[in-house]
């Protein structure tokens, strides 16, 4: 199963072990590293026999030795944010008769969902954004019942035992402050920056059972058949920067057109799931257009990865928003995005042999590279109100629910703003 795979192999990726640096010091990826400790899954146990000496055993799995790429899948996913469209409060046209910009009737827009419409030269916007993210879902499949079967090193002495190991705990929440402006550089261009701050908490516990299957009894030191494992951190930093530029093409009784570029810059912590660690550029195009009450929105673009091309996806997003009032509307849109082609993502695993496997801590005789190709269809069906509270201050609430199960997911993903046009 692709997401077994996958979530073992953040497991994986604590066999491997760390330093012994302090846990405050470390990234939160290096602590899901060396979650199992600096020796990977290691059990002190000994025999029934009191002439065989205790030893520490050291359990690995092939599913556990796709080492790191559930990492490699986690900092991409837990990293794009949904973000906030460039003018989704008020908008503005020039009036040559009165020789100033009005606003536009209906000029409220959807939040997360790229118009053609432009604030007006000279005008612009500030805001402030929220969301919260709790990750429970990989492909499917609950975080917090995730289990597997480590097999125990090569040994004469402790043969095929196997560990089976229970994910009883697995959390990781993000909690995104994001903050913009938009300004109008001509009546038909605006350039818009947005920086998100991000504050990451990472908790896990498991359970190891010991299962005997070579013969003569095993027993923890202890005397106890199980051991519990758990560790839990947080980290706030930066998020990826994002600079947008959009440009109204057609401006009609029928249809709006624009055509834009975003690049984002790797401003973000990648290790602590809070940036993606590489630069990229969507280039897209709007469609929007008003009717009466109803103002329908589609938007799509292919976003470039620089660093790793295979991580190159394409986003579409459209919807309607229906104006009750003039100070209110509701959105309903679908928000989404697509890998180009498979990403291929793979990880160095450590071997090691019976001599090794005997010592406390072992050492590696060598290494195994391992890889997996993942496709995900990210597709979102988000829900929500808009509000003119005062009359340049607009603000929103928006429910985000997942239609697809691929990669990394949340049950639901609420978020609210404020803007301010001046």
């Amino acid at each position: 199963m692709k997401a077994g795979r996958i979530v073992l192999s953040l497991v994986g990726a604590a066999l491997i072990g760390g330093t012994a640096t302090s846990a405050e010091a470390r990234s939160l990826a290096k602590q899901v590293n060396s979650f199992f400790g600096l020796g990977g899954l290691a059990l002190d146990v000994r025999h029934a026999d009191p002439t065989i000496p205790p030893h520490t055993a050291h359990f690995s799995s092939s599913t556990l030795t796709t080492l790191g790429l559930l990492i490699e899948q986690f900092v991409p996913q837990a990293a794009d944010f949904p973000a906030i469209s460039m003018a989704p409060g008020l908008t503005f046209r020039y009036d040559s008769q009165a020789q100033l910009f009005e606003r536009v009737a209906s000029s409220l827009g959807p939040v997360f969902v790229e118009r053609a419409q432009t604030l007006g030269q000279g005008n612009f916007e500030l805001g402030v954004s929220y969301l919260f993210i709790d990750f429970d879902q990989l492909d499917g499949n609950d975080l917090d019942r995730i289990g597997f079967t480590a097999h125990h090193s090569p040994d004469p002495i402790s043969g095929n035992d196997t560990a089976t190991v229970r994910f009883e705990r697995f959390t990781l929440q993000s909690h995104v402050a994001s903050f913009f402006t938009t300004y109008g550089v001509t009546d038909r261009w605006d350039v818009n920056f947005l920086l998100p701050l991000v504050s990451t908490y990472w908790s896990m516990r498991s359970r190891a059972h010991l299962d005997n299957e070579s013969g003569p009894p095993h027993f923890f030191d202890d005397h106890s058949t199980e051991r519990m494992f758990s560790a839990h951190d947080d980290k706030t930093g930066l998020g990826d920067l994002q600079l947008r530029t959009k440009y109204h093409l057609v401006r009609s009784e029928l249809f709006n057109l624009a055509s834009g570029l975003a690049l984002r810059v790797p401003t973000g912590e990648e290790e602590n799931f809070q940036g993606i660690g590489n630069t990229t550029l969507n280039t897209f195009l709007a469609l929007s257009q008003a009717y009466g009450r109803f103002h329908a929105h589609v938007s799509t673009g292919i976003e470039i990865n620089f660093a790793h091309s295979d991580r190159s996806r394409v986003r579409y997003a459209g919807g309607v928003m229906f104006g009750v009032i003039e100070q209110l509307a509701l959105t309903v849109d679908v928000t989404g995005s697509s890998n180009l082609t498979g990403a291929r993502i793979s990880a160095a695993v450590p071997k090691f042999d019976e001599t090794t496997s005997m010592t406390s801590l072992p050492i590696p005789s060598g290494f195994t590279r391992v890889a997996q190709t993942l496709r995900t269809d990210i597709v979102d069906l988000a829900v929500g109100v808009q509000v003119n509270l005062l009359r340049s201050v607009t603000g929103f609430v928006t429910v985000f629910l997942p239609l697809t199960d691929d990669g990394l997911r949340s049950d639901l993903i609420p978020a609210a703003g404020l803007e301010v046009s001046f």
